[in-house]
């Protein structure tokens, strides 16, 4: 979660690189809010305003719910089925309400951790030296990924449960969510192609609950942004958005997901470095 602040530019073209690096970064392994507060510490760069932050968040949600529509579609179905008390038919059904408890299984630790520890999350983005060790120990877990040959296994409680765990520990700076997420998956032995769907879906109640806590924030935004700004912001963070969680689907697949460690290992030393 980006936290609140503001003074950014309003050109559009400094909206475009902003919905840019958030959209790559939200779902590329390689955590977008510790690049943030790596940036703000050694180049100076003003923090985004609520407003800003509220844009970019829809975006990425959006984002995964236009990738993932069918797998959204299944499980709202479902979600809604039991809701309305209406029977269920079939192993695909099944299936279906399996996955809504699982969800919700993953959601609950974050959920948890953003309601109780609000503050202490919050501090953290004020240390960058944190931020810049966080993205150490994401490297090596990414990393740790490499020789991985374990039996691919259903997804179940186990892995949902320690996926959620992971998700409330990428609410620090420099923990990558889609990172700690599928390679919690994958050290489980989830299937692949399952873990990273799984963590996607996991980012929909994730933003959607950061958007509704920030929603009373806005009224302190300062940051006075046009309407092209954020329109520009809100465009280019949808469509890299997209764009990465495509790569993300390939590259897991492929077993390449600890080349990210190497970047995120690189780029936490030369923070911890020049932050010295």
């Amino acid at each position: 979660m980006i936290p609140p602040a503001t003074g950014v530019e309003t050109s559009p073209l400094i909206g475009i690189l902003l919905g840019l690096i958030q959209g790559l970064t939200e779902f590329l392994p390689v955590s977008s809010s510790g690049h943030l507060v790596l940036a703000q510490e050694l180049l100076g760069a003003p923090r985004p305003g609520i407003a800003l932050e509220i844009v970019l968040h829809a975006a990425t949600l959006l984002a995964v719910l236009w990738t993932l529509r069918l797998e959204v579609a299944a499980v709202a179905g479902e979600a809604w089925g039991a809701l309305a008390g209406l029977p269920r038919r079939g192993p695909a059904a099944l299936r279906e309400a399996r996955g809504v408890w699982l969800l919700i299984l993953a959601t609950i630790p974050a959920a948890l951790a953003g309601l109780l520890l609000r503050g202490g999350i919050e501090a953290a983005f004020e240390s960058p030296r944190a931020a810049a060790g966080c993205l150490v120990v994401t490297g090596l877990l990414l990393l740790a990924t490499r020789r991985l040959r374990l039996r691919p296994r259903e997804l179940g409680g186990r892995p949902a449960l320690a996926m959620g765990l992971a998700q409330a520990l990428a609410l620090l700076p420099g923990i990558s969510r889609s990172g700690w997420t599928v390679g919690a998956g994958l050290i489980l032995g989830v299937a692949p192609a399952k873990a990273v769907r799984f963590s996607f879906l996991m980012s929909v109640p994730a933003v959607l609950g950061s958007l509704i806590l920030t929603l009373p924030d806005v009224a302190r935004d300062a940051g006075g942004h046009g309407s092209l700004f954020l329109a520009a912001a809100f465009l280019a963070a949808f469509l890299s958005g997209v764009a990465a969680i495509r790569w993300m689907l390939r590259i897991v697949a492929r077993g390449r997901l600890h080349y990210f460690g190497f970047y995120c290992l690189a780029a936490g030393i030369a923070g911890w470095v020049l932050l010295g």
